[in-house]
């Protein structure tokens, strides 16, 4: 009926004789359990095998007393266990078996299938223990002996426990069966206090998983669309996000670093009091210490919100945030969400709390990438749980190590209980308590579980995602209702908020009713000055404040459009805040300097009378200033060049480099060719206009030469240039940089020599007399023979190189070498 099939043969699937196809894995599992318990499944489940190839006995069919009743068996045949496999992976009788189950039974199943299959016994002892399936807790709290930070928790086995008696019928019922390692010699193999691996074949995994799909279906799935349900822990987050770029942006020098990267204990204590924390602010010395601070500036550096500029590298200033802070809440919170969660800016390895970790991460370090990959897998386990529902911090970690129990510690690395040494994980560290070395079992809750916490209780409570609750030493946490929302990737379909009016008040005072976006805080920034911000936001114009933003760029017309959008329609200004407004711009624009202005000049007046007449360049430029300059308005300076090309004008666009000299500092801006070097060091234009920085440049390193009016690179030059400091190798390479096809050959080796780059020997000897090529040794050996050390010759010095020349060239090479200006000998 079956044909024998090889227990070491290739893993896959056995047809059975109805064209059925079983899970190889399924048929290792009979194979390897005891043979009492074999005939103890056939009889318990009544499975219709027939008895060839058997030898079933009273004791054998009560087998499941131990290993008195497998000594009475005989094994059953090989050739009958794939049969009593097809009858007992069947899924109707799989699905007969489920439903006698008792409510615990089931339960103990469905998370054995949940969590893949196979799971530690007293993980999920431990597990059901702390969510007081079979043992109900009191009041919400943790049952006895559960400690938040410890991790001699797990329940005692007893064979008459709940959990016990659950794992122990499912067993019986061949629903599950103990793993390979598990050691049953004399034991009784249905018993459930073993500490063993718990397997869940596939065929009972397929069923359970086919009758979980069922109940979900029945379910009405409950969309959440709406931006309202977000909840006030991510509008708090982004308003956290605001004022701390507010403050960075009303600092002229920027945030100061000290030398760790970290802010200044001055500048940290000026953020902490804006943020409105100010408790236990004479304790605080490092953003070390308050992590939250320092996880939204790295939040904010990352969103190029906060930027370091050149030459400034220790102080960090704020960037343009309106475009992001007009961007919907929703949207914020989802590239906040993804920057931190596939991102290496933040380290929860350093907020492990009661581990040690030698060497470990410096403070700003980026994340391993298996912090990154473990930290998703987190996240899938967060959003798996039901949204709204209280977990127990314990509890959630318990149920974590059943289905990642490789997290933060790939397998690959080490066994289990070498995890934690250095060699044996992909961090190389060594993560020890301070009173000595963890177990493996001990260090999954502190270190794997100090990872969830940080995590839990860092970033996710910070973003508004979780909401946190103590209630004596055990935490609990949950989802917000805009959990679900930010992490998905699906387009949410959202409402129009009904954001809070302005009110222009006749005395310069600005109230912002609630809800107040960020957008419109950043736009009243710029031209007034902040008094107070919290349901409601209130500001006050002042001549000063309106002076500071003339300065930056705006203009009384834009402060006032932006006053009557913001007040609604049919709103009006007071009629003395628009008059103020137009007089404080005329007083501030009697004396003006400014600062990375693009200015535009041309040589006929006429062509600016016909750039202002034109409509489409009259929006890219600012005001007139002369007859031949006028200014450009911001960020325009590409479209008004497209329109100069359209007229068959090729304006000269000159940028200040960011350094006062190129050659002096050694960073070359990016710059197109401007000069082609010819071989007697004449420096043709490639454009009527070149850069006039460039141009600037060149004029130290060359002269002007009166027959062509290029200027022309000479020794004389070379050297007074050597001697005020410019190196020859910033010559060289700002010349390869910005001129075509870089530096000629043969005059690259004439600036080499008018520069001294071949040090203190640049001349060229021509060895005529034969050579002897001998190794070191023998030339010492030669040289002590009397006979034949009279007639060598003195030792070529090993300074320099040798190189074969044809006799009938050389006369050419030395010519060649000459004109280059070597001196031959």
């Amino acid at each position: 009926m079956y044909s024998r099939v090889d227990p070491g043969g290739q893993p896959g699937f056995v047809a059975g004789m109805k064209g059925s196809i079983m899970e190889q894995s399924d048929l290792d599992l009979l194979l390897a359990v005891p043979p009492y318990h074999l005939q103890s499944l056939v009889k318990l489940r009544r499975l219709p095998v027939t008895s060839r190839g058997q030898n079933t006995s009273a004791s054998g069919a009560s087998g499941a007393s131990g290993a008195s009743g497998a000594s009475a068996t005989t094994s059953p045949a090989t050739t009958t266990i794939p049969e009593i496999a097809q009858h007992l992976f069947e899924a109707s009788t799989i699905s007969e078996a489920i439903r006698s189950l008792n409510e615990s039974e089931r339960l103990v199943l469905r998370e054995l299938v949940a969590c893949g299959g196979r799971a530690n016994s007293r993980d999920l002892a431990l597990y059901f223990s702390s969510i007081g399936v079979f043992t109900p807790l009191k009041g919400g709290e943790p049952p006895a002996g559960i400690a938040e930070h410890s991790a001699s928790f797990y329940p005692t086995p007893h064979p008459h426990g709940p959990f016990e008696q659950s794992l122990r019928r499912l067993l019986l019922l061949g629903l599950v069966f103990w793993g390979k390692q598990t050691n049953f010699a004399g034991r009784d193999y249905t018993s459930g206090i073993y500490d063993g691996v718990v397997i869940v074949p596939q065929a009972v995994k397929d069923v359970v998983n086919d009758i979980v799909d069922k109940e979900r279906s029945t379910k009405a799935e409950q969309p959440v669309t709406r931006q309202e349900g977000l909840g006030e822990g991510i509008h708090a987050f982004q308003r956290m996000l605001y004022l701390y770029w507010s403050h960075a942006a009303s600092l002229r020098e920027g945030l100061q670093l000290v030398n760790s990267g970290l802010l200044s204990r001055t500048v940290l204590r000026q953020v902490i009091e804006q943020q409105g924390h100010k408790e236990n602010i004479e304790q605080i010395r490092t953003e070390q210490d308050v992590p939250r601070l320092l996880f939204i500036r790295l939040l904010l550096m990352k969103l190029d919100l906060l930027q370091e500029r050149q030459g400034s590298q220790g102080s960090i200033h704020a960037a343009d945030a309106e475009e992001f802070f007009s961007l919907p809440v929703l949207e914020r919170a989802r590239r906040c969400y993804h920057l931190w969660l596939e991102g290496s800016f933040w380290n929860e390895l350093l907020y492990l709390p009661e581990v040690m970790v030698r060497p470990g991460p410096n403070m700003l370090d980026p994340a391993h990438e298996e912090v990154i990959s473990s930290r998703q897998v987190l996240m899938e386990r967060v959003l798996d749980e039901q949204a709204g529902t209280w977990l127990g911090m314990s509890s959630f970690i318990a149920r974590t190590k059943l289905y990642a129990p490789y997290l933060l510690f790939p397998r690959q690395y080490g066994t289990r209980a070498d995890r934690y040494s250095v060699g044996s994980n992909p961090y190389n560290w060594d993560f020890r308590l301070r009173r000595g070395w963890l177990t493996h079992r001990e260090g999954w809750h502190l270190v794997e579980g100090g990872f969830i916490r940080a995590v839990v209780l860092g970033p996710l409570q910070w973003m508004g995602l979780v909401e946190v609750k103590n209630e004596g030493s055990a935490v609990a946490f949950c989802s917000t209702p805009g959990t679900l929302l930010v992490t998905s990737e699906a387009q949410a379909v959202e409402t129009g908020v009904a954001w809070g009016r302005l009110i222009v008040q006749p005395n310069f005072e600005l109230v912002a009713l609630a809800p107040v976006p960020e957008a419109l805080l950043i736009k009243l920034d710029r031209f007034a000055e902040r008094i107070r911000l919290e349901h409601i936001a209130q500001y006050r114009l002042t001549k000063a404040s309106v002076t500071r933003a003339i300065q930056m760029g705006l203009h009384a017309e834009t402060i006032q459009r932006v006053l009557e959008e913001s007040a609604g329609p049919g709103a009006v200004i007071p009629q003395n805040v628009s008059y103020s407004l137009v007089e404080w711009e005329r007083q501030a624009r009697r004396i003006e300097v400014w600062q990375g202005a693009t200015l535009l000049e041309v040589d006929d007046s006429a062509l600016l009378d016909e750039l202002f007449a034109d409509e489409e360049a009259r929006e890219l430029l600012g005001r007139r200033l002369s007859p031949v300059l006028a200014e450009v308005a911001a960020n325009r300076a590409e479209a008004l060049q497209d329109v100069f090309w359209r007229k068959d004008y090729l304006p000269a666009l000159t940028t200040a480099p960011d350094q006062d000299s190129l050659l002096d500092s050694g960073r070359f801006v990016a710059r197109e060719p401007q000069w082609r070097l010819h071989d007697d060091g004449l420096l043709q234009p490639l454009y009527a206009v070149t850069d006039l920085y460039l141009v600037a440049e060149v004029e130290r390193i060359s002269t002007l030469d009166e027959l062509t009016g290029w200027r022309k690179i000479t020794p004389s030059e070379i050297e007074r240039a050597c001697s005020r400091g410019i190196t020859l190798d910033a010559i060289i390479r700002f010349l390869q940089h910005y001129c075509e096809d870089g530096v000629p050959a043969p005059f690259l080796i004439r600036l080499k020599l008018w520069g001294g780059g071949y040090g203190e020997r640049p001349a060229i000897q021509v060895e005529q007399a034969p050579l002897l090529y001998l190794s070191a040794k023998i030339l010492q050996d030669l040289q002590s023979d009397e006979e034949v050390g009279e007639l060598l010759g003195a030792e070529v010095v090993q300074e320099g190189r040798l190189v074969r020349v044809p006799a009938e060239h050389l006369e050419r090479v030395v010519e060649l070498l000459r004109k280059r200006g070597f001196v031959v000998e």
